[in-house]
């Protein structure tokens, strides 16, 4: 039952219970700076797999968290606003590693404030930021515009004829070329490189460039190439991350320092030394099942498109066109959807089985690909991890605070909720550890220690 998902599962994890992400008027008061929030009476789920802790108290003071525990055992500071959570559910802020951003400033402003809204409060764009992106990043972390923590790649790497296409994508011909080109990357202040190592995209097979005519297959960043690019980012302190297939790309990768990856081994299936060896070299896989599935999952679950979530993240109009019967009907009659499947099937088993082999698995929903928006997909993305085998709890680890350890190691100062932790947190009305779809009962979300809608 782990590979295959369930017509009646999905309809009540995507359609029942599930309203609008707005911040509601509670009538509290904002605090005026330098004063303490104490969040009191929710059952706090710290993200780092702990059992949750019922009727709990969460003490904030400017960006951080101070105290947090049973309430029985935290005091309230005398000059804290007080904020009645009593039948809530706390979690930390998700923390999605895959995103692709677009659509010049205005666009990217709208997606970093519909992300808050879904309680995505840390993000990782993959590979697709040129000169303008980095701009609007740049003034979202200075302070001027809403945004959920940011981490950039820059412009990514991959063969002048490889994967995917794109004018922003680098494709360097030489070692030197290369090193260039990560050099002028660590002075844009870009937090790591990003490469596509891959013949494929997404499991889509039989897809070719105009370039290749679709006679010759569509080849890969060479060996020497990739480990120039990541030899040189070491010497700037950028970690390199790469979208891989096979497992041969994996251990080459692994061979020259990377330890991250997006997406898992969908070439074949990986047996247990595999997965020993991944967890003894201390590496991590966000998966991106949405983005596999999402050539025929709306089409099949249209119930998913009445869900007013999505409707939020995507616009009326993307959606309507989603319900058509034409677009349902080309998405059901793909000829290589049994082959997707395949690929997906294999994905599946590829992170049960990681997991369970203590391997770091972490969310990145692949948002802005394909048919995942964003802040809908990363939530999307946690029901998937859940579906291939985490529980709950697990995958809300996997949204948070290994996500957070994917970013800044064991010195990461946000993921969970406990204190000198950065006070991102999501107030829940439904409990995630029961039913995962209930990530997106979201109440209100807290960014810094401040509640989003607060002047």
């Amino acid at each position: 039952m782990r590979h295959a998902w369930g017509a009646a599962f999905v309809t009540c994890l995507w359609v029942s219970g599930c309203g609008q992400p707005t911040p509601p008027n509670d009538g509290v008061e904002e605090r005026e700076n330098g004063q303490s929030t104490a969040i009191v009476g929710a059952t706090l789920i710290d993200g780092s797999g702990a059992p949750p802790v019922e009727d709990a108290t969460v003490v904030v003071r400017d960006e951080r968290i101070v105290a947090a525990g049973p309430s029985a055992d935290v005091a309230v500071p005398g000059d804290a606003t007080v904020f009645d959570a009593s039948g809530r559910f706390l979690i930390p802020g998700l923390v999605d590693l895959h995103n692709h951003y677009g659509g010049g400033r205005e666009g990217l402003e709208r997606l970093f404030a519909l992300q808050l809204e879904f309680g995505v409060t840390t993000a990782r764009s993959l590979g697709a930021d040129g000169p303008e992106n980095l701009a609007v990043i740049a003034d979202a972390r200075a302070g001027r515009i809403p945004a959920p923590r940011l981490y950039t790649a820059g412009a990514g790497f991959s063969h002048p004829r490889g994967m995917p296409p794109g004018d922003v994508i680098q494709r360097p011909t030489t070692t030197e070329e290369a090193r260039q080109m990560v050099r002028a990357l660590a002075a844009d202040d870009v937090d790591l490189i990003k490469m596509w190592v891959d013949a494929t995209l997404d499991g889509r097979l039989a897809w070719s460039f105009d370039w290749n005519d679709g006679k010759a297959p569509i080849p890969k960043i060479s060996t020497q190439i990739r480990t120039a690019l990541v030899q040189e980012a070491a010497r700037h302190g950028l970690p390199a991350v790469a979208h891989i297939y096979e497992e041969a790309d994996v251990r080459q990768l692994n061979s020259v320092g990377v330890r991250h990856f997006v997406h898992t081994v969908r070439d074949a299936p990986v047996d247990d030394g595999f997965a020993e060896w991944a967890r003894r070299q201390a590496l991590s896989f966000a998966p991106a099942l949405g983005k596999a599935q999402d050539s025929w999952f709306m089409a099949e679950h249209p119930e998913v498109l009445e869900d007013p979530t999505l409707v939020r993240a995507w616009g009326k109009k993307r959606v309507d066109r989603m319900k058509s019967a034409e677009t349902r009907a080309a998405m059901l009659a793909n000829p290589q959807d049994a082959q997707l499947r395949k690929v997906y099937a294999r994905m599946q088993r590829f992170t049960g089985q990681m997991h369970e082999a203590g391997v770091a698995i972490a969310l990145g929903s692949d948002s802005g690909a394909g048919n995942v928006p964003f802040g809908w997909g990363t939530h999307h993305e946690l029901a998937l991890l859940v579906a291939a085998g985490l529980t709950p709890s697990q995958a809300i680890r996997a949204g948070t605070a290994n996500g957070a350890w994917v970013l800044e190691g064991d010195d990461a100062t946000f993921g969970t909720i406990s204190p000198g932790m950065s006070a991102d947190l999501v107030l829940l009305s439904g409990d995630p550890t029961v039913e995962i779809g209930n990530s997106r009962s979201i109440e209100r979300v807290m960014r810094a220690g401040r509640w989003l809608g607060e002047d």
